[in-house]
């Protein structure tokens, strides 16, 4: 009987006509679309682990899966890179390929997460890519918003960040970081940066649409605490459209998972 490689894949990927990483009957999503370029090139059916679920429409710069296969075809990672590349569609890419141990899980493996929400701040729309990044025609007060995300860091319960249907039984979270910053790119204006151990469903679109509201002057940044303190969804801000977010980054122990940087960069 041979002995399956457990093989772990950095991607990226546009996810404007998918309904998110994990399969759904009839739906096309990420992770199904990987599966069948791997069942198309060797034969098995495979279950590829992600390192997270993402909604529909979000996109990725860096996400790790992984997944085991028999077939010897593939004497070196790059063989394997190249070879899937060549059966997905141009929307996902699959940037590097390691070997792993058996044992290792993308999700289950991980320690920590990043997240980057692009806003393109202007009084018009964006042409070139409306479908990844919010549009906000008003101006926004990057300070208020830069004061207000000092509140939220740190460890805290989340429970009033996160979706009604969010099923997570742990809701404290320790945020470590809230970078806000302004940067004039092809389709955004403003950058959000969130890096935590975890998240809870919506937690980074839930805390973005709170944040836009301060920096609109819509809601005050004393707020956030009491917000924080009740628990209660309601209290908190409008939920962030998904085309924004992009999973920026997975963390594993050091020394368990090293990327080349020019990779993790582009």
């Amino acid at each position: 009987m041979q002995t399956a490689q457990n093989w772990l894949i950095l991607l990226k990927f546009d996810g404007t006509r998918y309904h998110g990483w994990q399969v759904q009957p009839n739906l096309p999503t990420i992770e199904k679309t990987i599966e069948l370029a791997i069942q198309r090139l060797t034969g098995e059916l495979v279950d590829v682990n992600g390192s997270g679920r993402t909604d529909s429409g979000v996109h990725a710069l860096n996400f790790t899966a992984n997944f085991k296969i028999a077939t010897k075809n593939f004497k070196t990672p790059e063989k394997l890179r190249k070879s899937l590349n060549a059966v997905l569609p141009n929307d996902i890419v699959v940037k590097y390929v390691q070997c792993v141990s058996d044992e290792f899980h993308a999700r289950h493996n991980a320690i920590g997460k990043r997240y980057r929400y692009l806003i393109y701040n202007s009084p018009y729309h964006s042409v070139f890519s409306p479908n990844h990044s919010w549009w906000i025609n008003k101006n926004l007060d990057i300070k208020r918003m830069q004061e207000a995300a000092c509140l939220l860091t740190g460890l805290h319960d989340f429970s009033a960040f996160r979706s009604i249907n969010c099923s997570s039984k742990n809701t404290v979270k320790d945020l470590r970081e809230i970078l806000i910053t302004k940067k004039r790119l092809l389709c955004s204006t403003v950058q959000l940066e969130f890096e935590a151990n975890s998240f809870l469903q919506h937690m980074v679109r839930i805390i973005t649409g709170t944040l836009v509201e301060i920096g609109l002057r819509r809601r005050k940044i004393n707020d956030l605490e009491k917000v924080l303190e009740s628990g209660k969804r309601k209290l908190a801000g409008l939920t962030a459209p998904p085309h924004g977010l992009y999973s920026l980054k997975v963390i594993y122990p050091k020394g368990m998972i090293d990327w080349p940087k020019e990779v993790v960069d582009n």
